[in-house]
């Protein structure tokens, strides 16, 4: 009986971490085809997951120790071995989309304003207007037609 359980807890212990690998996301829509809808609303949700991270209670690094060790050994997946690697790219890519909705010609965040906000049920919006789009001057009149001389 012993034995046949330790079969099945092995077998789990292999199948378990392919399992999870065997699951093919969808395929993202490239940042570059993102309208400025889009782009607000991934940044609003990576606001709202940020905010207060300063504030959290972090893992020890003996616990990320151990955890990047299972990942290696199970092949699991390595999320949240590095929290504050993970922060500093999730900022990188915030002020990426607030770059791009600037280039869009959209209303932009102010990152700084919204990551310190502290009341969780403040919902982040774009409050920087959007760019002035330069105006081009008048095109001039298109220069008179000549005066046909008669050809005799």
């Amino acid at each position: 009986m012993r034995s046949t359980a330790l079969f099945i807890l092995l077998c789990l212990a292999t199948a378990l971490p392919s399992a999870a690998h065997a699951k093919k996301p969808k395929p993202e829509t490239p940042d570059d085809k993102l309208n400025c809808k889009q782009i607000s609303g991934r940044m609003q949700v990576r606001i709202l997951q940020l905010r207060g991270f300063d504030d959290r209670k972090q893992a020890s690094s003996l616990s990320r120790g151990i955890q990047a060790g299972m990942a290696a050994t199970f092949g699991n997946l390595s999320h949240g071995v590095d929290p504050q690697g993970q922060h500093d790219a999730d900022i990188q890519s915030l002020q990426a989309y607030n770059q791009r909705l600037v280039a869009l010609g959209c209303k932009s965040y102010d990152l700084q304003k919204e990551l310190n906000e502290t009341d969780p049920h403040e919902t982040p919006a774009p409050t920087v207007p959007a760019p002035k789009k330069k105006k081009t001057p008048a095109a001039a009149s298109p220069p008179a037609p000549a005066a046909a001389n008669p050809v005799p």
